[in-house]
């Protein structure tokens, strides 16, 4: 009967032992777990630290390139005002509105031959695409309208009809019909080349003769309309720069 009573016992010694193994053992793959899970939320959190850094650093560099087209467009805006008010004046002087010597009227006229077009920077924006690191910017609607501004171009329009207007219509019209008024290198039209229109056989026509001249008269009108509907797209891409700009520098408070 002894001998019956130590075989259960010893039986439930064995079977304790068993169970305090697989608790043991259990208890170990849990504590293997969580720490599994933890390195794996830790390794998380560091790429997502890392991927929110680097989004910041993406997004300053496109503020700094907005910046600069900020820049850029403002001054096309100046100028296009400038270059509508020579030529208006230009206009009213045909018109005979205004009285002005032929001197002075070349001076202003010479804005015929002037060009103007807007090249938004795109080093980063490019590198972003290139990179594939475009997808650091979650704001869905930010990256639509950066899509929207680096590639649906309106001003473009305006700015190759002023190109192809003044190269291959005004331009080769201008230099059968009277000197060619020599380019500006400051706002008062100053003569940097020197040369003596004087000097030549052929004379220089005369404000009458401008005035009389339909082709030119045309010409001053749709060189106004180019420059006014370009100063129009640029004022609403300004506009649209302005925008871009302040919803980057929200996502950089973020």
């Amino acid at each position: 009967m002894f001998k019956f009573f130590r075989h259960i016992r010893q039986n439930l010694i064995m079977e304790n032992k068993t169970a305090n193994y697989f608790k043991y053992a259990i208890g170990e793959i849990v504590l293997v777990v969580i720490g599994i899970l933890i390195a794996l939320s830790i390794n998380t959190w560091n790429e997502n630290r890392k991927s929110k850094s680097e989004a910041q650093f993406q997004l300053s560099k496109l503020k700094d390139n907005l910046t600069s087209d900020k820049e850029q467009i403002k001054n096309a805006i100046a100028t296009d005002a400038r270059y509508i008010k020579h030529l208006t004046l230009c206009v009213r002087v045909l018109s005979n509105e205004t009285e002005m010597s032929i001197e002075d009227f070349t001076k202003n006229f010479q804005f015929m031959y002037n060009t103007l077009s807007f090249n938004p920077t795109q080093s980063t924006f490019e590198s972003l695409i290139s990179s594939g690191k475009i997808e650091l910017i979650k704001n869905q609607s930010l990256l639509d309208d950066l899509f929207s501004y680096y590639n649906v171009n309106n001003y473009t329009a305006w700015d190759s009809s002023l190109k192809d207007y003044t190269r291959n219509i005004f331009g080769p019209y201008l230099i059968n019909f009277d000197h060619v008024p020599n380019p500006s290198n400051d706002s008062e039209g100053s003569d940097f080349t020197h040369f003596n229109i004087s000097k030549f056989a052929v004379p220089s026509k005369t404000i009458d003769d401008y005035k009389n001249n339909l082709f030119i008269i045309n010409a001053l009108r749709q060189k106004i309309l180019l420059f006014e509907g370009q100063k129009m797209q640029y004022l609403d891409l300004q506009k649209e720069i302005d925008s871009l700009i302040e919803r980057i520098e929200t996502e950089l408070k973020q």
